[in-house]
């Protein structure tokens, strides 16, 4: 049974077409990418699959409807981090980390609440952080809060809305690391929406690059990420070079020409 799926997906504004007939999988266990240029709908899907703006097509969770869950239960399964994290004023690291919980308590916190947390906040390096205030913590931090929140949930599936945007290039290596140690030892299936290619091909087990007039490609980095592909999505020519790296796909923008 797959975590996530998707058939003939379509999702519009008014008369336009954002999203057309997109059909895919996420499996157990399984790390997908979503690549593609800006405005192609990469959060519009997010929104979609998440039941924030209405669609066309089918989207199911473990096998059940997605319109057939109740918002709470679909949090206990699913867990989204958004690319742009909100701030609440005076909250501290431990209890907006605790928000997470919320659709696990009947009533008051359980001591298993209480335990989560704790583990989560262990996990994402934030113990020394815990009674820091949002506002008064660096944006790779608050990056990791977002995650270690989305964790507190136990989710079985992680959706990832370009998690390393804006940060810099110490705070992507360091929030990549963590990724691949918890997929590692919580082992979730994710759906990761993300701009740099490269990272993609590293973290992602299959990869789907979208682009506009509905080009779609879905498959491993070694057959989506060609020159050809990349071109054809992105809507340069003779500007992509694509080579191996330690058994990765690396993409170099080759601004002077062939």
């Amino acid at each position: 049974m797959s975590v996530l799926e998707v058939k003939d997906l379509t999702v519009s504004y008014g008369q336009k077409e954002i999203i057309k007939k997109l059909s895919f999988t996420v499996e157990s266990g399984e790390t997908l990418a979503v690549l593609g240029p800006n405005g192609v709908g990469k959060t519009t899907l997010v929104r979609a699959l998440t039941g924030i703006l209405p669609f066309q097509g089918e989207v199911s969770y473990f096998g059940r409807d997605l319109k057939k869950y109740t918002r709470k239960e679909l949090a206990r399964k699913v867990a989204v981090v958004n690319q742009r994290q909100e701030m609440t004023v005076g909250f501290k690291v431990r209890e907006a980390v605790a928000l997470g919980r919320l659709p696990h308590i009947r009533g008051r916190e359980s001591q298993r609440d209480y335990e989560v947390v704790e583990e989560v906040l262990k996990l994402t390096h934030l113990e020394e952080l815990a009674l820091k205030t949002l506002d008064t913590i660096s944006g790779g931090e608050l990056a990791r809060v977002a995650l270690a929140r989305a964790l507190a949930q136990e989710p079985e599936l992680l959706i990832l809305d370009e998690p390393t945007a804006h940060l810099d290039m110490g705070h992507i290596a360091s929030l990549t690391q963590l990724f691949l140690k918890i997929k590692q030892k919580k082992k979730l299936s994710c759906l990761l929406i993300i701009h740099d290619i490269s990272l993609a091909a590293l973290l992602s087990d299959h990869l789907m690059l979208f682009g506009e007039d509905d080009k779609i490609f879905i498959g491993q980095a070694k057959e989506v990420l060609t020159e050809e592909i990349l071109e054809d999505i992105y809507g340069v020519e003779n500007l992509v070079t694509v080579n191996p790296l330690d058994g990765q796909k690396t993409v170099f923008w080759n601004l002077g020409g062939r």
